[in-house]
């Protein structure tokens, strides 16, 4: 099916194809993309093999086009607010600065050069340990340069964290932002394994020099790049089947897990999710990025943005908006005023924050302005629920315009992932900011892209049908009664089980330490990992069922179900949400 013909929102009858010969015992049939054909896409349309391929080819392709951008910090300011406190305020120029896609290959390759000239070997490990910004992705790059395996590590994780991730992958390279900078100078005596440190701001020179008492280099980016272009050395290719990263999970269950992406891993994920784009996106197109690119969601997404030739725009969560916590006003406007994008990804605790900020200023109207927001909410939801996208035109000017250019005023699409996202939030968010909001699905053992609803599948509650480079199975789970054969039973009429993930973009298990095993993970990577039909698949602990229209639903997860002494199962989530002197009959699975 050639990509261009697409309408990107088509409409289906069923939008997944069930192959019900592939059934097999305990496990459901496989459920596959409409458009995939039964068969995995396992490379974009440009068909890179690797991450560094992608961008590569991004370069020859569209060489003098955007490729990243940034704000500039014009001063940080100390404010005090009512109490006496001194709250940090960033004043940003109120521009967006522009690297090209081949200014941006000349850095990563200087980078790389410069790392290389300072002994970074090929094959080591590299941990990013920063926020998102345009240095975390040009220091990915420059490692995939050298077939470099990069660690990626939660800014949120803490010193604990960190100081595990490092040691447990023995990495002797660092990149640090500012933020967290002081950070790794604490745990520094504690990872003897790091040799050098690269900063992507100057290093206060006391950090420094610390550093430097210990035995670790430390430089800034800036540095290695002007290091790396006067050197001429031999750069390394990697193939698909390499460790491209080691990403840390936040370990809400123990020690986070290191999970082992190859390059294959995340060129079939940016195969699937472009062509989900494809038809609506392209070069001209602007992504907003300020999620955290230690996160598969916002990697995977930046990737396949640079796959596609999109202009890429960095922001942070707290200058996200004119209303940012962290903005300098009046002087600073928000990025994504500044910046305009057209598509833009968000976990839907961001969106929350939305709802609540537009609610709040919809309750500040009069009687006749919260009369028209409320007309033009109904006109939006009548919308929603034929398939069509925003409220009446005059009642879109006249209501939600100075929501939409909240966010730029030109958002032509909006996918969310990580969480579940409430049916009101959707139908809201659609509303307002006018553009189709779609939700997907996926793990970080699974590349994260792995469903998404189609942009013109406008259900809710649900998270649409496969990638293209992704099959679903459902697997039968007995303890807690939720089976394939739940089709036949008239009050449930789905299949319903454990959601397998299967593919390419699927990953290769987690990182194992040569030299301390942890035990628990080994019985994972033997346990949570299946091949069916010559398929690997990831036993995700989600329970799901495969609605009428061949979408996937998730409706329960197994670690929240408890079973009780009497072989009932009781949802844990539902006892703790509780009151404590009614827990009788809190959610037990019948």
């Amino acid at each position: 099916m050639d990509p261009s013909t697409l309408d990107p929102m088509r409409q289906y009858e069923k939008w997944g194809d069930l192959d019900l010969d592939s059934v097999k015992d305990g496990f459901g049939p496989c459920l596959w993309n409409v458009e995939a054909q039964r068969k995995f896409k396992e490379k974009p349309s440009n068909g890179a093999e690797t991450i560094l391929q992608v961008l590569q080819k991004t370069k020859e392709k569209l060489g003098d086009q955007q490729g990243v951008g940034w704000r500039n910090v014009v001063k940080v300011h100390q404010i005090e607010d009512g109490s006496g406190t001194k709250r940090e305020k960033i004043e940003l120029e109120n521009k967006y600065n522009w690297m090209s896609y081949n200014e941006l290959f000349i850095r990563t390759e200087n980078l790389a050069k410069g790392m290389a000239a300072l002994g970074v070997e090929p094959e080591s490990r590299v941990v990013i340990y920063a926020e998102t910004q345009r240095d975390w992705m040009v220091s990915a790059y420059a490692a995939w340069q050298l077939n470099c395996k990069v660690v990626t590590i939660y800014a949120t994780l803490g010193e604990e964290g960190a100081s595990y991730g490092i040691n447990e992958t023995e990495a002797s390279t660092v990149v640090v932002d500012a933020k967290l900078l002081k950070v790794l100078s604490k745990i520094l005596p504690k990872c003897k394994s790091i040799k050098r440190v690269f900063t992507m701001t100057e290093c206060d020179a006391t950090v420094a020099k610390t550093m430097q008492d210990a035995g670790v280099h430390v430089e800034t980016l800036e540095e290695c790049v002007t290091r790396g272009s006067k050197e001429s050395c031999q750069l390394q290719t990697a193939k698909p089947s390499d460790i491209a990263i080691i990403m840390y999970t936040s370990g809400t269950t123990g020690a986070p897990k290191g999970v082992l992406l190859t390059h294959a891993n995340v060129v079939a994920v940016v195969a699937g999710v472009e062509h989900y784009f494809t038809g609506k996106f392209g070069p001209g197109d602007v992504y907003l990025a300020y999620l955290p690119l230690a996160h598969i969601f916002e990697m995977a997404a930046q990737v396949c943005m640079m796959s596609m030739g999109l202009a890429i725009g960095y922001g942070t969560p707290h200058t996200l908006t004119d209303n940012g916590v962290k903005l300098k006003r009046p002087e600073s406007s928000g990025d994504a005023p500044v910046l305009q994008p057209t598509i833009m990804v968000f976990a839907p605790a961001v969106l929350d924050k939305v709802y609540q900020a537009v609610t709040a200023k919809r309750n500040g109207l009069g009687y006749v302005g919260q009369t028209l927001f409320d007309w033009g909410l109904s006109s939006g939801y009548r919308h929603f629920e034929r398939g069509q996208v925003g409220a009446n035109f005059v009642l879109d000017a006249l209501v939600f315009k100075k929501v939409q250019n909240l966010m730029g005023g030109r958002l032509k699409g909006i996918a969310t992932g990580s969480a579940p996202l409430s049916p009101d939030i959707q139908k809201f968010i659609q509303t307002v900011l006018n553009a189709p909001t779609r939700q997907g699905y996926g793990l970080t053992e699974t590349c994260a892209g792995s469903c998404v609803q189609f942009w013109g599948d406008s259900s809710t509650g649900a998270v649409g049908v496969p990638t293209v480079c992704t099959t679903i199975r459902l697997a039968d789970w007995p303890d807690g009664n939720y089976m394939n054969s739940d089709l036949e039973k008239p009050e449930i009429g789905m299949r319903r089980g454990e959601v397998l993930i299967g593919g390419p973009s699927v990953s290769q298990g987690y990182f194992i330490s040569e030299t301390a095993p942890n035990e628990e993970l080994v019985k994972k990577n033997e346990e949570d990992w299946v091949d069916i039909d010559g398929v690997r698949f990831f036993r995700t602990g989600d329970i799901g069922q495969i609605k009428p229209d061949n979408t996937l639903q998730i409706i329960d997860r197994k670690k929240d179900l408890w079973k009780g002494p009497n072989g009932e199962y009781v949802a844990l989530t539902k006892v703790e949400a509780a009151p404590w002197g009614n827990l009788e009959g809190a959610g037990a699975r019948e």
